[in-house]
């Protein structure tokens, strides 16, 4: 594979004050970031590509993959091929995963990572034969060395369990009861019937989580916080409601006017809880042509209250990735997939870092 252009020699040096917030110190020794591009002779393909930070060294791996994911492990995708969730590591290897196991009777796999990239919750769908679905849940250590399963859901008709994240300490994970079918309704996905499970070696139980249940909002989860965009009639824009997810308290930061600028998500909060990130998109009318998508940028400052319009419109959708320097710039997804920007939130000013997508760091397990 071709080695990066001097581009990624400069995100290189970017991108050492957003891994020092999320890397363990002991990882420091040894470590790798990394990166996903398509093939550049295969679109169909997906590079993966290891960064070695104390030699230099890449290695590169393609596969037909999708739902690319960052553990400290390595890195975690569906091969859509063989239908098979596979491993791959900075060795350029690519592995069977070793404990999510999906067969010729799995309907579907989903899978979140926690905040550190050490823990990991799947679901597994399949489905019976009066077509009802059943979803058993399962949570690991990334090593593989502590498996439990949690909970096995159904048989219930068109519903399953995806898993979104994982509060503090890893205590709770949060759990959608995701209805199939209503993919494609937004251009960001949408979450009801939201609950968490609250793990103990004993027993687990449910509890439902705070707000409303019947909407059908995007949602955000991180330092132990909820963040939903609720529509706001009056204002024609989305509030943000913000729960603290150990007391239940609500916060509420009125919605933005912004003509029919009212499809949100893609919700990042920073790992401080302090601010967050969020793509705003047009509203696109039923049955009305599909135009490209036009998207802005939207800042919140959870700490005082606000938000704002932090960049122009563009065409395609943008995608938050880490908050870095003290939460006053950010790595972003705009438009184009293969390409990682820079923000400065101070003075919304952008830059294109580089020509492919930043995952993140792992260290040597």
């Amino acid at each position: 594979m071709k080695p990066f252009p001097l581009l990624i020699l400069i995100f290189l040096l970017t991108i050492r004050s957003y891994s020092q917030d999320v890397v363990q110190p002991e990882l420091q020794q040894h470590s790798w970031d990394v990166f996903i591009k398509r093939n550049a002779e295969n679109p169909s393909q997906t590079d993966v590509i290891f960064i070695d930070l104390l030699s230099g060294d890449q290695s590169a791996l393609s596969a037909s993959g999708e739902r690319f994911t960052l553990t400290n492990s390595g890195v975690i995708f569906l091969d859509i091929l063989e239908r098979q969730v596979k491993l791959a590591k900075a060795d350029g290897i690519v592995r069977d995963h070793p404990f999510i196991n999906v067969n010729s009777e799995t309907q579907r796999v989903d899978w979140a990572v926690s905040d550190d990239k050490d823990r990991i919750v799947w679901t597994v769908s399949r489905r019976v034969e009066d077509g009802q679905l059943i979803t058993a849940t399962w949570l690991a250590d990334v090593a593989g060395t502590e498996i439990r399963e949690l909970l096995v859901y159904g048989p219930r008709d068109g519903i399953q369990l995806l898993p979104l994240g994982f509060g503090a300490d890893h205590d709770d994970v949060f759990m959608e009861a995701y209805a199939q079918g209503s993919e494609g309704l937004s251009p960001y996905p949408r979450r009801t019937g939201l609950f968490a499970l609250a793990l103990s070696e004993d027993e687990l139980a449910t509890r439902a989580l705070p707000g409303d249940q019947t909407c059908y909002c995007a949602v955000g989860f991180g330092a132990n916080l909820m963040l939903r965009l609720a529509p706001n009639r009056e204002l024609n824009g989305l509030d943000v409601e913000i729960y603290n997810l150990d007391g239940g308290e609500r916060q509420v930061i009125p919605a933005l006017s912004r003509g029919n600028y009212s499809e949100g998500g893609n919700i990042l909060i920073s790992a401080d809880g302090k601010q967050a990130l969020y793509a705003l998109s047009q509203l696109r009318e039923p049955g009305a042509e599909q135009d490209e998508l036009r998207t802005v940028l939207v800042h919140v400052d959870i700490e005082n209250g606000r938000q704002r319009i932090a960049s122009s419109p563009i065409s395609g959708p943008i995608r938050p990735l880490s908050f870095g320097e003290e939460n006053r710039t950010a790595l972003v997804l705009m438009g184009q997939i293969d390409v990682t920007w820079k923000i400065d939130l101070e003075a919304d000013r952008l830059v294109e870092v580089a020509d492919a997508v930043y995952l993140g760091q792992i260290g040597d397990h």
